[in-house]
């Protein structure tokens, strides 16, 4: 099976001679198709900088990045990738529904771009936009303007619109990071239940160990200076995943475990 998402041996730099900064440094990860993958890590190890790479905002300076066997830039203009920044990016004079609905809109040869990357036969359905946005809970907010909704319902909103576009993967941001704890977790929730229904390979980052856990499939830990990774922990917990979870022993394990491996990263990070 291909795998959804590929890097081997990324690299990425900025800056030049004594000013020099290695933001990732052989990075190697493989994503398997429909799962949930979380990158976590301090700031600066390089987090949002892989996930450019895969989206194709950023080249690296070597290695090779695939997205089902063929480049980020190919992957973006068959609509094969979506993305979720953290902060939700929405077009102010439009309402919420025409928001979700604009990227399909957008580039119609992408169907047959992406029928010939996947071997599909047929056009991929398209989703009921009002019954995702019901779902997450903006079926009475659909036709008021960005400027109306809570940061809350706007993140929604941006989540919505990535779905919308049925993208194999979907690239997320730290999209709750601004979030108080109690709408942070409902997100979570209707998150899970899209990814559900939607069956999209997701990469997303986070600096919360709780929420890795809670959503992932695995969780990736990174390192900084240079930016690498450290640890693959694989999350075996039950689907579905409520808010019963943090109750349970094994969660908090898996808690303590991650935040166990970040300690140690850290360390690795003192001793260079």
């Amino acid at each position: 099976m291909t795998s959804a998402v590929e890097l081997r041996s990324v690299v990425k730099q900025y800056g030049s001679a004594a000013t020099r900064m290695t933001a990732l440094s052989g990075v190697d990860l493989s994503i398997r198709p429909g799962t949930f993958v979380s990158l976590i890590g301090p700031s600066g190890c390089g987090k949002s900088t892989l996930l450019r790479i895969v989206a194709g905002l950023e080249e690296p300076d070597s290695g090779d990045v695939g997205v089902h066997g063929v480049s980020p830039s190919e992957a973006c203009a068959a609509k094969l990738l979506g993305l979720v920044p953290q902060t939700p990016a929405l077009l102010p004079w439009l309402d919420v529904r025409a928001n979700v609905v604009l990227p399909s809109r957008l580039n119609r040869a992408a169907a047959r771009r992406r029928r010939r990357i996947l071997e599909e036969r047929e056009d991929v359905a398209p989703v009921d936009v009002d019954l995702l946005l019901a779902k997450a809970g903006l079926g009475d907010a659909a036709h008021k303007l960005p400027a109306q909704l809570s940061g809350g319902m706007q993140q929604r909103a941006a989540i919505v619109r990535a779905f919308a576009l049925r993208p194999d993967v979907l690239l997320m941001d730290e999209p709750f990071s601004a979030l108080d704890e109690f709408t942070r977790e409902s997100l979570q929730d209707q998150l899970l239940d899209l990814w559900d229904d939607l069956d999209t390979t997701v990469l997303f980052v986070t600096h919360s160990i709780a929420e890795a856990v809670r959503l992932s499939d695995t969780v990736v830990v990174m390192a900084p200076r240079p930016g690498r990774i450290v640890d693959v922990i694989d999350i075996d917990l039950p689907r579905p995943r409520n808010a019963r979870l943090f109750e349970e022993g094994r969660f908090h394990a898996y808690e303590d475990l991650i935040r166990e491996r970040l300690h140690r990263a850290w360390h690795m990070t003192d001793a260079a």
